[in-house]
């Protein structure tokens, strides 16, 4: 192996062209015509899959998930484990550090999944405030940075938090939360109080429809359920009256298996010191008649509506939320390619079963499929030049990019490479641009693609010379069949440290392509990766040695490791470093590439890159 990496060098460093693009210009270019393809691309499926114990499922197979669209069964083309970035825990319970996302794309389930905390808190007394702010803040310890959260209040009808990701703004708001539970409810008020509750849920839930998979944990003291036998609660009141009746219930569920939401509902106390709720006698509207209501099978009746069961908060309900944080941190995309009669852009029925024995699944109930070629003219995109220039998303056409800083030809400034393809397979790309605008947002350097650098995927472009800083990257390109995407990543474009003078390039990632190095942004068959940088300010005396392993985290043991290739140094001193490691064997989903550097037989550094892998 040692051999061949080092012949492997001749064409490694062909990626310092990568690097240093000379098609750098002020304005875009003209865009190149091309026919369309046969195809418009994959259409995937999101969906969950939990194990038993409540945990969820990483390592299914294509073979094990079988899906219909429309009534009619598909052939599975992908199977791709998308793992949020909190949550998970190593096999000893402990928690794992949160890996990197391997790119950056416009593609919304990789923007990190929604959690709404839902407090209904006129069912919470006063005095058990804290237990819900530690409730939230332990399911807040488990999420990444990445993901958005956000707070209501049923009474007040509004969000006191919309959807952010800075989390110390919920908890800031949990500061001043007060319990309003009444200290005496008749039945009357339970049931007008549920009937508000759940008519604020349904249109939350049916808001979230077509969006990114959605947490929401609902605190609450009591609920009336739906009455005996699929019956009905009525009571009279100045209004007209309120009843609680399985439809609304229902509803629900029928919103949430739309917009992919998970529904988790808590049961607090009744009172400060811990009661549990009591039944409450509910009066019939002669007022001759009884039935009872207990408010805990209301809330559980909640809970059922996406198949969640009832979180008691007589429990520790810290971990019960640490558990719905992991159980809620992972997700599978299956693709299945329609025919050109179904892309029309409406919505066919999903069926989606996995054969894994005890197995739960949680899936949409229908998905969108988009129009393909033959779209009118009006739903075309704007010309990739005009998509780079606003703040608008394009999100038809999905996009995946990765930037990888570097040393230009001096020592002062640096160099950036800019990879990025198609989410979808069938039609390429016929025009793009990568911009990179400054912290004033400042178009400071643009590349535009010509048509032959458009063939090969990724697609590869480079900024020669670029001033060390914080920037944020926009890559728009549009298809043949008219789409246009646009991704967007803040990229800060320094060197990775070691022990001094030790620096480095970025990682980047590919396979042996035949004598040569393939960059590859995402992995499905291949059986072999290879790791490739740059490394700089070592004596040209000195020796050199490094080390590739694939972990699952940056302070997990290794499970796979294999020796790495220095190259001789430059002229400049610069030497490229480059290593292969088995991937054959691992299974869907993120994983951790670590090439750990040692100069005369200390260690001197070490550079790391998230690695996907999908199944097929």
């Amino acid at each position: 192996m040692r051999n061949r990496l080092f012949f492997l060098y001749a064409s490694a460093i062909l990626l310092s062209t990568v690097f240093a693009l000379p098609n750098v210009v002020a304005e875009g270019g003209c865009a190149p015509q091309a026919q369309p393809a046969k195809g418009a691309g994959l259409v995937a499926v999101d969906f969950r899959a939990i194990g038993e114990g409540g945990a969820p499922i990483l390592d299914l197979k294509p073979a094990e998930v079988s899906l219909k669209i429309g009534g009619r069964a598909r052939v599975v083309q992908s199977l791709e484990l998308v793992r949020f970035s909190g949550g998970q825990a190593a096999t000893d319970g402990t928690a794992v550090a949160p890996l990197a996302p391997p790119f950056a794309s416009n593609r919304t389930a990789d923007g990190g999944r929604a959690v709404m905390f839902v407090l209904e808190d006129e069912s919470i007394p006063a005095g058990l405030e804290k237990p819900v702010r530690d409730a939230v803040g332990a399911m807040l310890d488990n999420l990444s940075g990445r993901e958005a959260v956000s707070l209501l209040f049923i009474s007040q009808g509004k969000f006191e938090v919309g959807l952010t990701t800075q989390h110390d703004t919920v908890r800031a708001a949990l500061g001043k939360f007060v319990g309003r539970a009444a200290q005496q409810e008749t039945a009357e008020d339970a049931s007008c109080r549920t009937q508000q509750v759940l008519g604020a849920l349904k249109g939350v839930v049916e808001g979230l429809a077509g969006g990114t998979p959605t947490t929401i944990v609902v605190f609450s003291g009591g609920l009336v359920p739906p009455g005996i036998g699929g019956g009905k609660l009525q009571f009279s009141n100045s209004s007209g009256g309120c009843e609680i009746r399985q439809e609304q219930f229902s509803a629900i569920s029928t919103a949430a298996s739309k917009a992919f939401v998970d529904l988790y509902a808590v049961l607090l106390p009744t009172d400060a010191r811990g009661t549990a709720p009591a039944a409450t006698g509910a009066v019939s509207r002669t007022g001759t008649a009884s039935v009872s209501a207990d408010p805990m099978a209301g809330v559980e009746n909640l809970a059922g509506v996406t198949g969640n069961a009832l979180i008691r908060a007589a429990g520790n309900l810290n971990t019960e939320m640490a558990r719905v944080a992991r159980q809620t941190s992972t997700y599978y995309l299956v693709s299945f390619e329609p025919d050109a009669a179904e892309r029309t852009g409406s919505a066919a029925r999903v069926e989606l079963r996995v054969s894994r024995e005890n197995a739960k699944v949680r899936s949409r109930s229908e998905v969108t499929i988009p129009k393909g070629v033959g779209a009118s003219a009006e739903a075309k995109a704007p010309s990739a030049r005009d998509m780079l220039r606003v703040a608008t998303v394009y999100r038809d056409l999905s996009i995946r990019a990765v930037a990888y800083p570097g040393r230009g030809a001096g020592d002062k400034d640096l160099k950036l490479a800019v990879m990025f393809e198609p989410f979808e397979v069938g039609l390429p790309f016929v025009s793009a641009t990568v911009g990179l605008f400054d912290d004033k947002g400042k178009l400071v350097a643009q590349w535009t693609a010509q048509p032959a650098e458009l063939a090969a995927l990724p697609v590869m472009a480079g900024f020669p010379t670029v001033k060390p800083g914080t920037y944020r990257m926009r890559v728009a390109a549009t298809d043949g069949s008219g789409r246009g995407g646009t991704v967007d990543q803040n990229v800060i474009a320094e060197l990775e440290k070691g022990e001094p003078p030790v620096l480095m390039s970025s990682l980047i990632l590919g396979t042996p392509a035949g004598q040569g190095f393939g960059p590859r942004l995402l992995y499905q068959t291949e059986t072999k990766a290879l790791g490739y940088f740059e490394l700089y300010g070592v004596p040209k005396t000195a020796t050199v040695t490094a080390t590739i392993e694939i972990a699952a985290s940056a302070s997990g043991p290794a499970v796979a490791t294999a020796p790495a290739g220095v190259g001789a140094p430059g002229s400049d001193g610069r030497r490229v470093v480059l290593g292969e490691i088995p991937i054959g064997s691992l299974s869907p989903g993120d994983h951790l590439v670590r090439v750990a550097v040692s100069v005369d037989g200390k260690p001197a550094g070490r550079v790391v890159r998230t690695l996907r892998k999908i199944g097929r």
